[in-house]
């Protein structure tokens, strides 16, 4: 039975507008370029913070939806470990990349990009905390759904380790 609860669209809703503005965007995203996550992860992350009208319409199927929380995790996790200790000297170089403007920042650019960058461990934790409220949602959810049964969140093993990556 499809996830049609307003609660979980709202929650994903705060996650994919706090992931664009505040983890994704144009001033830090270049520093993800050095995570090494697995390429499926990454497409269930952006499938996760891109289409939620599409989920708004024909509903989250318990599995899917846990995938793609799984995804935001494991996306925290190496974010945690592999950007945050070097991000300003990943990001140093401002515009020297040929993933961002050549004519170089203006002083608000450079303004921005180091807000982005000192409040980037916040702004994650911010994240993780959001990710977890959608899990816990879901999970209750999934327990009010499958009573006498065994709840999706059960059968998918992985999951274990959302407490472990959301640290």
């Amino acid at each position: 039975m499809p996830i049609k609860e307003q609660e979980i669209f709202d929650i994903i809703d705060r996650i994919r507008d706090h992931y664009h503005n505040n983890i994704y965007n144009r001033y830090i995203r270049k520093a993800f370029i050095h995570m090494k996550i697995p390429r499926e992860t990454q497409d269930a992350l952006d499938h996760f913070t891109e289409k939620t009208d599409y989920y708004k319409l024909q509903g989250y199927q318990y599995k899917e939806l846990y995938e793609q929380i799984f995804a935001a995790a494991t996306f925290i996790h190496h974010a945690k470990e592999e950007v945050m200790p070097k991000i300003k000297s990943i990001l140093a170089g401002g515009s020297e990349t040929i993933f961002s403007r050549q004519n170089g920042d203006t002083d608000r650019d450079r303004i921005l990009r180091e807000m982005a960058i000192n409040n980037f461990s916040a702004n994650l934790g911010i994240f993780s905390d959001m990710v977890n409220e959608l899990y816990i949602k879901t999970a209750n959810l999934d327990k009010e759904e499958h009573v006498g049964r065994k709840p999706v969140y059960e059968r998918m093993p992985e999951l274990k380790e959302i407490g472990q990556l959301l640290i």
